[in-house]
């Protein structure tokens, strides 16, 4: 114990913020802050997330030109771990970067795609810079000596950098210094306003052949704003948006009309992406905070976000063979992309239901609405009823910074 309090001396006593040297390679390993007893962030852990990265902005504030790329970090045996990316969003969202979501397999340096392969590649093939990296213990442990050949002590509240020229990395330990708080991050949101569809309900029967998903009620809501102007994509949301996604829960919960039993949602580590450094991460971050705060998990598709006919499938057809659970009864919040949720509701429909004027009937949702929610719910029969609301949340009475909390 004497022996690890002075290492952790050793480290703290450092710089009291990193160099970050322009010529320097620069490996900021941020640890996967507090984890429940699912896939996510506690709310602890959000709180985390949310001062971190307003810290780490102060930090590399002036030096965005360095930043080379922000990852979130997993081993493939625990590749449904949300935590590295829910640590580590908030960052890249202040500083409008993506994140590359990075599944690594066990093993040694030579070993394809482990922790060390991964380094070494990284460093073989990309510039010098600032390279942001959350992941969970002990994986830390394993890249910071795979870049060092120092193994830190584990610590969740301390960020550790790996700076230097290639072959002689030194690597330092900063204490975060922010304080636990425990409480979910509930915060204000504007008053409500009308909503941007015509609210309509459309109906089908089961066919013989359909082994339908009985008395189901599924919520589907799309991923917050993005996209701030002309064709910029990123893969995360914008300030207006992470208002939505701490803020709606409620509305939601209301809307459902008690604790679902699943948040469904894509793949952040999907395939298809929106680039090489660049993970389509916004869909599952915009239902994650409701997941957090109503100690739920994130249940990710395993199919691809645009395969609109699996997600209609998976839904409501108990033959699929994604996302098996009881066949009567489950209430679900689903977060996706809202063109691919229109395309699977008229799958659903015109297919799978086999009602094609039904799927006519279903509206168009709007590139610029963020605010429409869906429900498709079935009775004890398997018939079908589509619905359409909102959270009531106009995008323009959003702030376009985002919220501050206090360190």
């Amino acid at each position: 114990m004497l022996a690890l309090c002075g290492l952790m001396a050793g480290f703290a006593a450092r710089a009291a913020q990193p160099p970050l040297n322009a010529n320097d390679w620069n490996f900021v390993l941020v640890p996967a802050f507090e984890r429940g007893a699912d896939n996510n962030l506690t709310p602890a852990g959000l709180n985390h997330s949310l001062r971190f990265g307003q810290l780490l902005t102060s930090l590399t504030a002036g030096k965005l030109g360095q930043l080379k790329q922000v990852y979130a970090l997993t081993l493939s045996a625990d590749g449904a771990d949300m935590t590295p990316l829910e640590s580590i969003q908030p960052y890249a969202l202040l500083n409008y970067q993506p994140v590359k979501v990075v599944r690594l397999n066990a093993g040694g340096p030579s070993d394809y795609n482990s922790p060390a392969y991964f380094v070494q590649q990284l460093q073989a093939t990309q510039p010098r810079g600032i390279y942001v990296m959350a992941m969970p213990e002990p994986l830390r442990t394993t890249v910071a000596k795979a870049l060092t050949g120092t193994a830190p002590p584990a610590d969740g509240r301390s960020y550790l950098v790996a700076s230097g020229q290639a072959g002689a990395l030194k690597l330092s330990a900063y204490p975060d210094q922010i304080a636990k708080v425990s409480a979910y991050p509930d915060i204000a949101l504007p008053p409500r306003s009308a909503c941007p569809q015509t609210p309509v309900t459309i109906k089908a029967k089961p066919p013989a052949t359909l082994r339908p998903y009985t008395s189901q009620t599924a919520l589907l809501v799309r991923h917050v704003e993005a996209h701030p102007g002309g064709s910029f994509e990123n893969g995360n949301y914008v300030c207006q948006g992470q208002w939505r996604a701490l803020g709606a829960n409620r509305i939601l919960l209301d809307k459902i009309g008690r604790k679902p039993d699943y948040v469904y949602t894509s793949d952040p580590g999907n395939i298809i992406d929106c680039g090489a450094a660049c993970s389509y991460i916004r869909p599952s971050l915009t239902v994650a905070p409701f997941a957090i705060q109503y100690r739920l998990p994130l249940t990710l598709a395993p199919f691809q976000w645009e395969d609109a006919a699996d997600l209609a499938m998976a839904l409501f057809d108990r033959d699929s063979p994604y996302f098996k659970r009881p066949a009567a009864g489950s209430a679900i919040l689903v977060g996706w992309e809202h063109a691919h949720i229109e395309k699977a509701v008229k799958y659903l429909f015109g297919v799978v239901y086999q009602d094609p004027k039904a799927a006519a009937r279903i509206p168009a949702w709007s590139y610029e609405d963020y605010d429409t929610v869906w429900e498709l719910s079935t009775d004890r029969d398997g018939a079908l009823t589509f619905r359409n609301s909102c959270e009531g949340i106009s995008t323009a009475a959003l702030p376009s910074t985002c919220p501050a909390f206090p360190q």
